[in-house]
């Protein structure tokens, strides 16, 4: 008899591999032979940043000399990319306190470090477009809604501790990525994180309080797995097609281990299965508005999408008995209304 779990993950394959036939036919027929322009500058500002990078833009150049702090590292960065090697980090750090009301008054540190390290296969395999991209996140400090005002919404995104802790190092993605049609259909597999990809918006990650999250909380609320990194991260596969410079699809199916969705043991928690048994398949239409080179409107972004997640989860009417499967819809918009330009200078 096959495990309903096999099964599973059978007709969330056979899906996504569906997603990808039907895409890969339509990409091809939109775009011929013409080259892909580069991602959107409002998605990807700074491919330099790790932190909160989206999927897409993992790989693509970056000016070092106006991006980094390091500059060209005395020529290592310039011999490190000609070799097809590119490292990248971020510091980010938050130092906030809580004057009155609250559970007490105090003053937390919080802080991230976040490191990449991307390989260029084509440089040095000679496989044009594939790449390999791994990361891990050194998280520290405290979390002051934790310690000091007992909200529900973080007011330190900085925070990432998995389990509460104060001083974590945790192994992140972990994918190798394959680029197509002109650069049109971008494939991974491996170690990811569905919300790099998946219900996330670019504006919302400039915020400092988790109460602006750039992807909605309840999504991880009613499903640990869907939680961004750092910390969670999950065993998956998934594919983007810019299907036209205003058009994107993105198609997914992740493993739903808990704890690696929590940064269990330092994200190096590989189990493909540890009490769950299920998969989380995941399905995304984004249009950009005023994102192509050219487009002289005021940009915006708005996506509808939606996942299922085959499971088992709690029973809402009955607390001590589970049922099988969860789903969510979820819709985004921003759309940029006023462009500002402020100029100055001394006489």
């Amino acid at each position: 008899m096959s495990h309903p779990c096999g099964y599973r993950f059978w007709q969330a394959s056979m899906l996504l591999l569906l997603a990808l036939t039907l895409g890969g036919g339509i990409a091809a027929a939109a775009h011929a032979q013409t080259r892909q322009p580069p991602p959107s500058a409002v998605r990807c500002p700074s491919p330099a940043n790790p932190r909160k990078l989206y999927f897409e833009c993992v790989g693509h150049p970056f000016d070092a000399l106006e991006e980094t702090l390091t500059k060209d590292w005395a020529g290592v960065r310039t011999e490190l990319r000609r070799l097809g090697i590119t490292p990248t980090a971020s510091y980010t750090t938050q130092l906030m306190g809580n004057p009155s009301g609250g559970q007490s008054q105090g003053l937390t540190y919080s802080g991230t470090l976040q490191t990449a390290i991307n390989w260029d296969l084509d440089t040095l395999l000679h496989i044009p477009g594939l790449l390999f991209n791994v990361g891990a996140a050194w998280s520290t400090g405290k979390n002051l809604s934790a310690d000091a005002i007992g909200n529900s919404f973080t007011v330190q995104s900085a925070y990432t501790a998995p389990g509460g802790g104060t001083n974590n190092l945790t192994l992140g993605e972990m994918y190798a990525q394959q680029q197509l049609l002109h650069h049109s259909l971008i494939i991974a597999a491996g170690r990811l994180v569905p919300e790099t990809t998946f219900a996330t918006m670019p504006v919302l990650t400039q915020y400092v309080n988790a109460g602006i999250n750039p992807a909605p909380g309840a999504l991880s609320i009613n499903d640990a797995t869907f939680t961004g990194y750092p910390p969670g991260v999950e065993w998956g596969a998934q594919a983007l097609y810019n299907l036209t410079p205003r058009w994107q699809l993105a198609v997914g199916v992740f493993n739903t281990n808990q704890s690696a969705a929590g940064g269990g043991q330092g994200g190096l928690n590989f189990a493909l299965q540890q009490g769950n048994r299920g998969v989380l398949a995941v399905m995304q239409v984004t249009y950009l508005a005023n994102h192509a080179p050219g487009d002289g409107g005021m940009p915006g972004q708005f996506t509808l999408g939606g996942f299922y997640d085959s499971n088992r989860f709690s029973s809402l009417s009955h607390p001590n008995a589970t049922e099988s499967g969860t789903s969510s819809l979820y819709g985004l918009l921003q759309q940029m209304g006023a462009q500002i330009s402020v100029r100055g200078g001394l006489a």
